[in-house]
């Protein structure tokens, strides 16, 4: 439904306990805006670290684990990936997205790699699901200032290493992947 300015007018003109009974059920089915609205109001951005180590966490408990096969390793990569989506739409936090991107990138070639490598010839999604992560990273990096550069140039190299050397290395050309960062 479209919000008419008539429409915006008439709940301006609501009484305010009327507008905080209706934005209580409101928020009662969108646990995602409740959420947002904590980090903003009750925790006025104070928690993003913790958050972000929360989130990190998460990461260094799931990386632990053992891959069945290529597909099961994916599905923990992408559910992770969501719990960073999540992250970044209740806090707005751009570079934590990079920085979580990257621990989970890196976390998981690091830990996972012999594994990986000996089930290539069955890992194409694996592989493609990496190269096209690491793309949005550099997409996101590249609208940092390049004095932040510095923090993630170890991440994203050891990551790109990983995928031009051993894990994806005819889909990282095809995606056209620096094979160095900062180029």
């Amino acid at each position: 439904m479209q919000l008419t300015s008539e429409f915006k007018e008439a709940i301006s003109q609501l009484p305010h306990k009327e507008k905080d009974k209706l934005l209580f059920r409101l928020l009662k089915k969108d646990p995602d805006l409740c959420q947002r609205l904590q980090f903003e109001l009750v925790e006025q951005g104070e928690t993003l670290q913790e958050r972000r180590e929360a989130v990190a966490k998460l990461i260094a408990q799931q990386v632990k684990y053992e891959a069945y096969s290529p597909g099961y390793l994916m599905m923990d990569m992408r559910s992770l990936s969501g719990d960073i989506t999540r992250h970044v739409k209740y806090t707005k936090d751009k570079e934590g997205e990079i920085q979580l991107t990257l621990l989970l990138l890196r976390r998981y070639l690091e830990e996972h790699l012999d594994f990986i490598m000996a089930y290539l010839y069955r890992a194409d999604t694996l592989q493609d699901y990496l190269v096209k992560r690491m793309q949005v990273v550099l997409q996101k990096l590249s609208k940092l200032h390049e004095d932040l550069y510095v923090e993630y140039e170890a991440d994203v190299n050891y990551v790109l290493q990983q995928l031009h050397q051993k894990v994806a290395p005819i889909q990282a050309q095809k995606a056209k992947l620096p094979r160095e960062w900062p180029s």
